[in-house]
């Protein structure tokens, strides 16, 4: 009991974790790393060994490939080679001298344990546990390199009568076209021959289990987890790190990013025929935006380009008849101002939407430069903003004169020549279209599609040609268009920016509906935020979902947050569980059971008979009558004579009282590598294969062409029927599998469903995070010890009710992937 009789304070000796765990959730050498100081040397210690000998040392034990045995035998993971992880050095656990990780559970208990192959929060016991996972042939066969999971043999737990019983019967089971061949008919005759008699005996004794209904437990196998560390923001201040002040606080900084900009700071005025900086300009004076990309004018290095963009913004200026603009370079303070000219460059969208034009310099009217210019990051948010439904124009009328025209482009009419986005599936004509209608008064978008089609047409000029300001510059770019701001942080990834942003501003949940969708994995080119506009795998948009759940903070991982409030199930892996179920109780279970009672009951009656009279056998002289002892005969002789017969009906009404029309079931997610047919599947959980369990007709991408075409429910594919039976079907299935991503079959013993998803590690817990079109969003996920964080795997659809009978959680960490 002394790992669970720690104190709920810092323990003593421990290292504060400053290296990240390995890739794949897998092993870390880190932990201790800093700890180097030997432990106590025992009398019979032949070498010190570090916390790094021993990590080492299970590390090798761990990756050996070899096979085990804890309860349950297994075949190690082999060692596989560094993965590109989601985590930093952060947030991993303090470790031990022994280079440990130490995990506290939801009660405060710790628990000590090496980070290194797949590991799961067992529910039974609130511990960290080895992730053991029951696989078909075909992965013993093809996959055992690959992957840092622990691998069994798919168990069921059948009661042994039951097996016993279908064992006789399955030689006339009827083929896949209703037939019984006479063969197999004279086959299970023998086999009853042989197994009626034991079948009887073993029906009375008490070990055997018994055939009426279990104890049905309405709720799923809870997720007993709660994350214990702060999170690097929270919507709370009492929830942020104490003694750490929220950027989301005000600060004692003289000038903030967030505080809106009435008037310009400064602007370039004409006064007595001179152009000049002002650095307080009248609160009514009305002036022009200049816009330009400094890849044509090099405003940088070039004094040729600064000069020609400024006698450009001076005609445009009085073309317009007003006598000031604002131009970047010289209205933003310098660069030895760092907090100046950051809050001069994140609230230009102030200055933009102040202006009385917004005018664009060009080197030459040529389709070619325009498009360049609306191809950079930062010139979207400066068109979208302008006033009215138009942006202007200046370039010379000749190249290298200096007269010049200035005419007007209408923003919609800017999508056909000046804008540009990569090609969608959707059929809504690409997100900085939808923008420039919404902007230009023709569309109104909702909070969430202006949020989502931002983000994404943001998202598509970040790579173009451009050297970022910071990694979160969409960030800063983005919350021009919103009306709440974000400080600056330099320790920032783009999701932690983003991320703030939407929780400062009404989004409409915006990180929670991204949590539930499920985009292409294929995909890789294009980041989380750029496929936000898109349909997912589900042809489902971001605003169709609904959330059940709420991000409470952003955690100091990348794309990684903490909800609270959603409800979550445990995945088992390991094996089947026995199951309870209540079963229809029917005139022919009532004959089963009488013929299963009867039997017993004729044969005990006639051993009963036959040690009682055996005198009269042994001593016939001692009887009057012939008659009576022949009576004798015919009476023992007809009881063990029924027993028989009632005995050959034992493995017909084992079948029934085991089997028969399944009413309710206990709910269970239990999981195995690859993919099993139904008819396969189906007597490892019940025992024999009744037609119980069906496809979910749209819980998977892979259930999409396989639905039955009159009634919602599922059909088994093909390549999972004939899979055993023809392997290079499954083979052409798993090569066209993401990069990385393995098969996986999800059984819901609740609603008797099962669903095929892919995935790069088995999951073991599902997140109810959200619903759309009548059926809730599981999200599925892996366990990360070294970090206590989950990390999303998959995404798969449930039927509403499990909402019901699932628990709701408190403070969990969620990773939303690479």
């Amino acid at each position: 009991m002394d790992k669970y009789d720690i104190p709920r304070k810092p323990v003593a000796g421990v290292t504060d974790g400053t290296a990240a765990p390995s890739s794949s959730g897998g092993a870390s050498a880190v932990p201790g790393a800093e700890s180097t100081k030997p432990g106590k040397q025992e009398w019979w210690s032949r070498k010190i060994e570090t916390a790094q000998d021993r990590i080492k040392k299970d590390l090798a034990k761990e990756f050996s490939g070899k096979k085990g045995f804890d309860g349950h035998r297994f075949h190690r993971p082999h060692k596989e080679e560094p993965t590109p992880s989601p985590f930093d050095s952060a947030a991993i656990l303090e470790s031990d001298e022994k280079g440990r990780y130490i995990y506290r559970n939801q009660l405060g208990q710790t628990y000590h344990k090496y980070d290194d192959v797949a590991t799961y929060l067992s529910p039974t016991n609130f511990i960290p546990r080895r992730l053991l996972v029951q696989a078909t042939t075909d992965v013993f066969q093809n996959q055992m390199k690959t992957g840092d999971w622990r691998r069994t043999t798919i168990k069921g737990s059948v009661p042994f009568v039951l097996k016993v019983a279908e064992w006789s019967l399955r030689p006339s089971n009827p083929d896949e076209n209703g037939k019984t061949p006479i063969f197999g008919i004279i086959l299970t005759f023998l086999r009853i021959l042989l197994v009626a008699f034991p079948l009887q005996i073993m029906l009375i004794l008490p070990t055997t289990a018994s055939w009426d209904n279990g104890d049905i437990k309405d709720n799923y196998t809870d997720f007993p987890g709660y994350h214990w560390k702060w999170p690097k923001y929270a919507i709370n201040p009492l929830d942020m790190r104490p003694d750490e002040t929220s950027l989301e606080m005000p600060t004692k900084k003289n000038v903030s990013s967030r505080k809106r900009l009435l008037r310009p700071r400064q602007l370039i005025t004409l006064k007595d025929g001179e152009w000049a900086l002002d650095p307080n300009p009248a609160k009514d004076i009305s002036y022009l935006f200049i816009s330009y990309t400094n890849l044509h004018f090099n405003t940088d290095n070039s004094e040729e380009g600064r000069q020609m963009v400024e006698k450009m913004a001076e005609f445009a200026t009085l073309k317009a008849g007003k006598t000031a603009y604002w131009l970047d370079y010289r209205c933003r303070a310098p660069k030895d101002q760092q907090d100046l000219l950051d809050a001069d460059v994140y609230r230009m969208c102030d200055v933009i939407r102040g202006s009385y034009q917004v005018v664009v310099m060009l080197k030459a009217n040529t389709p070619e430069l325009k498009m360049e210019w609306g191809s950079r990051m930062w010139t979207l948010p400066e068109a979208l903003l302008a006033p009215g439904d138009g942006v202007y124009f200046c370039t010379p009328t000749n190249p290298g004169s200096d007269d010049y025209s200035v005419y007007s482009m209408r923003k919609v009419e800017m999508t056909g020549s000046v804008w540009e986005d990569p090609d969608t599936e959707g059929d809504d004509g690409g997100p900085t279209r939808l923008l420039a209608e919404h902007f230009s008064g023709l569309l109104t978008l909702s909070r969430l599609e202006i949020l989502s089609n931002s983000i994404a047409a943001l998202g598509n000029r970040f790579p173009a040609k451009y050297v970022p300001y910071s990694k979160s510059d969409i960030a800063y770019a983005l919350m021009g268009l919103l009306n709440y701001r974000i400080e600056k942080a330099e320790s920032d990834t783009l999701f932690q920016s983003i991320a703030r942003l939407s929780l400062a501003n009404d989004s409409d949940h915006l990180i929670e509906r991204m949590i539930c969708l499920f985009p292409d994995p294929h995909n890789t080119s294009a980041s989380a935020f750029q496929k936000l506009a898109e349909p997912d795998l589900f042809h489902t948009h971001l605003w169709d979902i609904t959330p059940e759940c709420q991000v409470v903070g952003v955690a100091d991982e990348d794309n990684t947050v903490m909800i609270d409030n959603c409800h979550a199930l445990s995945i088992r892996w390991k094996n089947f569980p026995r199951m309870a179920v209540v079963r229809h109780y029917g005139f022919k279970k009532l004959l089963a059971e009488l013929f299963v009672a009867s039997g017993a009951w004729w044969f005990l009656f006639g051993f009963n008979l036959t040690i009682t009279y055996a005198p009269f056998y042994a001593f016939p002289s001692g009887l009057s009558s012939t008659k009576l002892l022949l009576a004798l005969e015919i009476l023992v002789g007809g009881f063990f004579g029924v027993g028989v017969l009632l005995s050959f009906c034992g493995p017909f009404s084992v079948r029934r009282l085991y089997g028969g029309q399944v009413l309710q079931s206990s709910p269970n997610l239990i999981g195995f590598e690859g993919v099993l047919p139904l008819r396969k599947l189906e007597p490892l959980i019940f025992g024999n294969n009744n037609g119980r369990l069906t496809y979910s007709p749209s819980s998977t991408p892979f259930s999409y062409h396989y639905r039955d075409s009159r009634e919602r429910v599922g059909l088994e594919p093909a390549w999972i029927t004939n899979s055993i039976s023809n392997p290079a079907l499954l083979t052409e299935i798993r090569d066209k599998l993401p990069e990385g991503h393995k098969l996986f079959t999800l059984v819901d013993t609740g609603s008797l469903s099962v669903c095929v998803f892919s995935a790069e590690r088995p999951p073991t817990v599902a997140l109810l995070a959200g619903r759309e079109g009548g059926m809730l969003r599981a999200v599925l996920c892996s366990w990360r010890f070294g970090n206590d964080c989950l990390v999303k795997e998959s995404v798969v659809r449930m039927p509403s009710d499990v909402f019901e009978a699932a628990t709701a959680k408190s403070w969990l960490k969620v990773c939303l992937g690479n």
